[in-house]
């Protein structure tokens, strides 16, 4: 018997191996800078701006942000087994479940599950507000050259944010409620106390911005003005920060630093393929409000025209698969094996949005076309 066998799935492999379904309606896609005009025209086409359901319910009367132009996403999640040259037992699996926000709202329309595999939810942070959602699969045993799908159909209502009417209206919380401090501080990847962040936040906040959401904006501004958007693998913030670099994850990271350092709670908002950052600012009743932007693509500052599925919120998970905290949820695998053969078990992903898919392959042919000389 050999010993368990694990895949622990990195995002950037996954994107990398080509998951399908991704979305619009991106900024950034595959790492080429796509312009929110397309959105924009689809929105006019769609029904009358109203906010979404989820949105109506916990965002009426507020003060904070605004939802428009729903639309209405068929999806697919869940993974696909293949034992080959073995006998598996104890075959177990997570990976991330959209979940309902107030822009979201999910509906599971049918599920595709063997009479032998169990699943369950698990909600993330515990004891505190959900953030991040993991469906947790489990299968008693294959026999080699098993296969097995577990597929949940959903469909997912996601609309656009439009920003507060008044944003000088806000303040920067003098005291972070208890349940905040998972968006304060250092995070895996994340180093709101290296130097250079601290210096930087200072010399942000010694401008002395008129609001809170001057001063936000103006660590906004920063980041797109000095860090410059480049594809590569992943790196910590403080790495980033040395040659000015990175991609979205980079980009976002920094954003969130400089805003931790600036005892501004925020973090990470991850969707298909992309990632940016939400930052968190009361109004002058105390009333907190979680207010988004776009780092890396078109500017969209308080605001946010994506289609694409919100699949978790944070940057700091802890999991009983990992010692350390993670940066992101990935997918998860492991099992026992009996080899019979020379061929390791292969689990896939399934993040399927179906005709989406040639939307977006639409907006990456028209961005490649636009670069080219």
């Amino acid at each position: 018997m050999k010993e368990p066998w694990t895949d622990a799935l990195s995002r950037r492999d996954l994107l990398c191996r080509g998951i399908t379904g991704l979305v619009l309606f991106p900024s950034v896609i595959n790492g080429s800078v796509v312009s929110c005009q397309s959105a924009w025209a689809f929105a006019q086409d769609q029904e009358a701006p109203v906010a979404s359901k989820n949105a109506s319910q916990s965002e009426s009367n507020s003060k904070g942000v605004g939802y428009f132009a729903p639309r209405k996403l068929d999806m697919k999640f869940g993974m696909k087994f293949n034992s080959n040259d073995n006998f598996c037992t104890n075959l177990f699996a997570t990976l991330a479940f959209p979940t309902d926000w107030p822009e979201q709202t999910v509906q599971i329309k049918q599920s595709n599950i063997p009479p032998n595999a169990q699943w369950q939810y698990r909600d993330l942070p515990p004891n505190a507000p959900v953030t991040a959602r993991q469906l947790v699969m489990s299968i008693p045993a294959m026999q080699p050259n098993g296969q097995m799908e577990l597929i949940f159909e959903v469909q997912i209502e996601k609309s656009f944010i439009s920003a507060p009417a008044d944003p000088s209206i806000f303040v920067i919380p003098k005291k972070t409620p208890k349940e905040l401090n998972w968006f304060m501080g250092n995070s895996p990847m994340i180093d709101a106390g290296a130097s250079d962040i601290k210096r930087i936040a200072k010399s942000i906040k010694d401008s002395k911005p008129a609001t809170a959401w001057e001063h936000v904006e103006k660590i906004y501004d920063w980041v797109r003005e000095n860090i410059e958007y480049t594809n590569g693998p992943i790196r910590n913030t403080r790495e980033a920060m040395k040659d000015k670099r990175g991609d979205c994850e980079e980009m976002t990271g920094i954003f969130i630093a400089l805003c931790r350092a600036s005892n501004i709670p925020a973090r990470c908002v991850w969707i298909p393929n992309h990632c940016y950052p939400e930052f968190y600012l009361e109004d002058q009743e105390g009333q907190g409000h979680w207010i988004p932007c776009q780092v890396a693509g078109d500017r969209q500052f308080g605001q946010m025209h994506d289609y694409r599925p919100i699949l978790q919120k944070g940057d700091r998970f802890k999991v009983p698969e990992h010692n350390a905290p993670q940066h992101y949820l990935s997918e998860f695998f492991r099992c026992n094996q009996r080899q019979v053969g020379p061929k390791d078990p292969e689990v896939e992903p399934i993040q399927d949005l179906g005709p989406l898919a040639q939307e977006i392959a639409d907006l990456q042919s028209e961005a490649r076309n636009r670069n080219q000389p």
